[in-house]
């Protein structure tokens, strides 16, 4: 992007939050009044942070380039901003770096103001097509239903209000599908971040009959109405299930199912999947579905040791450090865990050998349980971090892979140990990675996720999983070629 675009573009940006932002911005619950010396203090630091202790900060944008755009913003600070109309400008530069392991979050103080106070909207959103739809609402009776199509908040178009949330979100490298997922489960706070606190909300809406209408809302502090969550299919009978996993089997369709939520139990992991594939390997005809959507990572051993069960060879997991002198400065800092745990690492042998990068490796090999049979493979935009790596190692093996791209990059992730960076005048919290992990694909496409054979989209408002029983409709048919 050339200099005059970055200028247009943070001037839009500034002029977008400042002119919709309404006088209650200068309340408590927007935060407190950081003069243009703070902002620059902060702001400084904030990019000497990022390009310092960020393992790889220029993967995705050249270094010239994020420069310009901390130049155009510093130039465009006016004499005073509310901590939250420059904790948007800080999320900005953020997501410009490409990792969606790099975020940042308002201060403790923030925080703690507007708990429970009735400052967020008292709906949800979610996507279908190109228009938006209210998904779930508060314990109260409006004027909208469930399934009706938002149109406008407070006069701006939601296509508007999505567009500068996605600016501010950050991302693994050039991916898109995180994104989307990102925002519309966290529309009301992403909102409360863009606008700060308001009065009211007037909405505009068109009905299921195509009326349009408006009506005025009120801010709450009032949770949504979960609906009812997807369930499986009759012909599945659980096998294994606890708070993080469930294993089920479809014996009418031969067809053994397996939906990991989170990669981040540390204690239980290895027993659930000795039990899982010790089950399988008494069902020599079974067909394995395995679900990684939704899966945000977690810890990496309980990732790879899935992976010794779905895949015949050993293989190295592969933490990168630059070694280069660091700009130290004392807002960023390491707690006393993450320090020892990077003590600990430090002590594991390298196998790589690249000049100016220092590697932790950990190596795995093949479960006696290994698995001889087809993998498919379940993603979407939330399969992140440890589950995207997955994704990505299971491909390198063949593993057929629907549902939508993975929110993390194909080629690897930035994560495992963070700095805590906490800027000194509006206390706005950072959170850097420290190590960069490869993937073991050598199929990758430079910046994006894992992408499905398939590409199988949700249905909403609907209690039943059509991506699901998409799949196992198609694996059924090839049990019976």
């Amino acid at each position: 992007m050339k200099p005059n675009s970055q200028l247009f573009l943070i001037t839009s940006i500034l002029l977008f939050v400042f002119g919709h932002v309404k006088s209650q911005n200068t309340s408590t619950l927007n935060g407190k009044i950081l003069s243009q010396n703070q902002l620059l203090e902060d702001y400084e630091i904030l990019y000497a942070s990022l390009i310092n202790y960020h393992p790889v900060p220029f993967q995705y944008i050249a270094e010239a380039d994020l420069k310009a755009v901390f130049n155009n913003q510093i130039s465009q600070f006016p004499a005073t901003l509310s901590e939250l109309e420059f904790y948007n400008i800080t999320r900005n530069l953020i997501a410009k770096i490409g990792c969606g392991h790099t975020s940042g979050r308002p201060s403790d103080a923030w925080m703690k103001a507007v708990t429970g106070q009735k400052v967020q909207l008292p709906f949800t959103v979610q996507k279908e097509g190109e228009s938006i739809f209210v998904s779930g609402k508060v314990d109260e009776e409006f004027e909208f239903q469930l399934n009706d199509e938002i149109l406008a908040i407070n006069h701006i178009p939601i296509s508007e209000i999505i567009l500068k949330m996605a600016e501010y979100q950050q991302r693994d490298g050039l991916t898109q599908s995180f994104v989307n997922e990102a925002i519309f489960a966290s529309f009301r706070t992403y909102y409360l971040f863009l606008f700060g606190s308001q009065e009211d909300f007037l909405i505009d809406y068109k009905t299921k009959t195509g009326e349009i209408k408006s009506t005025i809302v009120q801010p709450t502090n009032k949770k949504i109405i979960e609906n009812k969550q997807q369930k499986l299919a009759d012909n599945f009978n659980k096998i294994i299930e606890n708070n993080w996993s469930v294993f089920a089997f479809d014996s009418t369709n031969q067809v053994a199912y397996l939906k990991i939520k989170s990669f981040s139990d540390r204690n239980e992991y290895k027993d659930y999947y000795a039990n899982v594939f010790k089950w399988l390997s008494e069902q020599p005809t079974a067909k394995l579905i395995v679900d990684i959507r939704d899966n945000g990572g977690g810890f990496f051993k309980n990732g790879n040791k899935l992976l010794t069960y779905l895949t015949p060879n050993k293989f190295d997991f592969n933490m990168h450090r630059p070694k280069r002198k660091l700009e130290k400065n004392k807002y960023t800092k390491m707690n006393k865990s993450t320090k020892w745990t990077k003590v600990a690492f430090s002590l594991k042998p390298s196998k790589q050998r690249t000049k100016g990068v220092k590697t932790i490796t950990f190596k795995f090999k093949p479960n006696k349980l290994n698995y001889k049979g087809e993998v498919h493979l379940l993603t979407n935009g939330n399969t992140f971090s440890q589950a995207a790596l997955v994704a990505s190692h299971l491909k390198e093996y063949g593993a057929t892979i629907y549902g939508m791209e993975t929110g993390g990059t194909e080629q690897g992730t930035n994560c495992m140990l963070n700095y805590q960076l906490v800027l000194p005048n509006s206390g706005l919290k950072i959170t850097i990675p420290y190590y960069q992990v490869l993937s073991n694909s050598t199929k990758s496409e430079f910046g994006y996720g894992v992408k499905p054979n398939f590409e199988l989209k949700p249905t909403l408002f609907t209690f039943e999983d059509n991506v699901l029983n998409e799949v196992v409709n198609m694996v059924s048919k090839s049990n019976r070629k």
